[in-house]
C-alpha cells in the first residue's frame, strides 16, 4: 500500500500549523518548528540544515528570527508552504530516497537539481516538460533556470512549472527588463521563486513589485575577482536587507578563479553562521555541490544549455538532452558511484 499521500498530507498539515503558530508567537514557534524538523527529518541534509538552524537560534538576538517572521508576515501562506514542502520534502526527503535507490540500481550518481542556462539563442530549445517528467522519475524535484532576453518562449517555461506542482523552480533573471516582466507576470505559480538580478551598484526595483504581490523572491548577483569583496561587505549586505530581499544568490562569472570561489563560499558560510542579518545568502555552485555530496556522497552537478547540451560537466561530444533521454545523458556525463551508503 502506498502511504505517500498520507505522509505528504501530514507534513503539509504540520507546516501549515507551524506557519499559523509563528504568526502568534514567533520566537517560540520557530524553535519548535526547527525541533520538529530534527525529529522527523530523515535525510542527512535535513538533519544538518535543522541542526545548524537550531544552533543559530540559540542566540536570542539572532537575525534569523526576524527573517522567518518577515517571510511569514509578508509571503502568501500557500506559496510559503508549497515552496518549503517541494524543496524540503519532495527534493531533500522523497527525492533523495529515489535518487539513492536509482544510484544503487544503476551505479551512476544523480544530481539533486538541474541548472539550466536558458538565456542562449537556439534553434532547438529543449523540451522542458519532458525534462521535468524524466527528472521527477529519478528523484529530481528542484530546478534553477537562468532566463533573460534571449530565452525562447518564457511563457512556456512558466506553464511547465505550473504543470509540475510537486517541483520547485528558481528563476534567476539576467537583466532589468526580464526582472520587471516576470515580477509583473500573473503566470508565476506558487512553486516558483523569482530571483531578479542586481549588482553592487544598483538593486532591482522588482523586489517592490514582488513584495506587493506577497511572493517569495531573492536577489542574484554574478561575482568575479574584481567585485567579490563588494558583495561580501557589510555595506552591500545591509543594502540587500533594506530593500527587502530575504535571499541572496551569488554565482561565479565564467572563468572565475577557483580560489576566489572557495573564498566566497567560506565567507558565505561564516555570514550564515554569525546570523547578523535577516538574510539567507547562498553561493550557488558550492551550495548545490554540497547538497549533491550529502545525498550522493560525491559531487555530481549538472548544467544544461538552452538546447539541452552539456555546460557542466564539460561537453565531451554532441550528446544532448532531447537526442538522449535524461537517464542516458546522466549515464554518460555523471561520475559513477564509488561509495555506497
Amino acid at each position: 500500500m502506498d502511504n505517500q499521500p498520507v505522509i505528504k498530507a501530514a507534513i503539509r498539515n504540520v507546516v501549515s500549523k507551524g506557519i499559523r503558530d509563528i504568526r502568534r508567537d514567533p520566537n517560540r514557534s520557530i524553535r519548535r518548528l526547527v525541533d520538529l524538523g530534527i525529529q522527523f527529518g530523515r535525510g542527512h541534509y535535513q538533519q544538518t540544515f535543522f541542526s545548524d538552524a537550531q544552533s543559530a537560534l540559540k542566540k536570542r538576538q539572532s537575525a534569523y528570527y526576524e527573517l522567518v517572521t518577515s517571510l511569514i508576515r509578508n509571503v502568501e501562506p500557500k506559496t510559503l508552504e508549497t515552496l518549503g514542502f517541494n524543496v524540503g520534502y519532495m527534493s531533500w526527503t522523497q527525492g533523495a530516497k529515489t535518487i539513492r535507490t536509482y544510484e544503487k540500481e544503476h551505479g551512476v550518481n544523480v544530481p539533486w537539481t538541474i541548472l539550466l542556462d536558458l538565456n542562449r539563442p537556439t534553434a532547438h530549445p529543449l523540451d522542458m516538460n519532458r525534462l521535468i517528467d524524466e527528472g521527477e522519475k529519478m528523484g529530481i524535484y528542484t530546478y534553477f533556470l537562468f532566463v533573460g532576453k534571449q530565452t525562447i518562449d518564457l511563457d512556456a517555461l512558466l506553464t511547465a512549472a505550473e504543470m509540475h506542482g510537486s517541483s520547485a523552480f528558481f528563476l534567476l533573471s539576467a537583466d532589468e527588463e526580464t526582472n520587471n516582466d516576470l515580477a509583473r507576470s500573473d503566470a508565476l505559480f506558487r512553486n516558483t521563486l523569482l530571483v531578479p538580478c542586481g549588482s553592487q551598484n544598483a538593486l532591482p526595483a522588482a523586489g517592490g513589485l514582488l513584495s506587493e504581490k506577497r511572493r517569495m523572491f531573492g536577489l542574484n548577483c554574478e561575482y568575479n575577482e574584481i567585485n567579490v569583496e563588494a558583495y561580501l561587505s557589510d555595506t552591500f549586505l545591509q543594502s540587500v536587507v533594506q530593500e527587502g530581499y530575504p535571499f541572496l544568490f551569488l554565482y561565479p562569472a565564467h572563468g572565475c578563479d577557483p580560489a576566489v570561489r572557495a573564498h566566497v563560499y567560506d565567507q558565505i558560510v561564516a555570514i550564515r553562521s554569525r546570523g547578523r542579518y535577516p538574510l539567507f545568502p547562498v553561493e550557488l555552485v558550492n551550495d548545490v555541490q554540497q547538497v549533491d555530496h550529502i545525498i550522493s556522497n560525491e559531487s555530481c552537478m549538472l548544467v544544461l544549455s538552452s538546447d539541452g547540451s552539456l555546460v557542466y560537466p564539460a561537453d565531451t561530444g554532441t550528446e544532448r538532452f532531447g537526442t538522449l533521454s535524461l537517464a542516458a545523458l546522466i549515464e554518460r556525463a555523471m561520475p559513477h558511484v564509488h561509495h555506497h551508503r
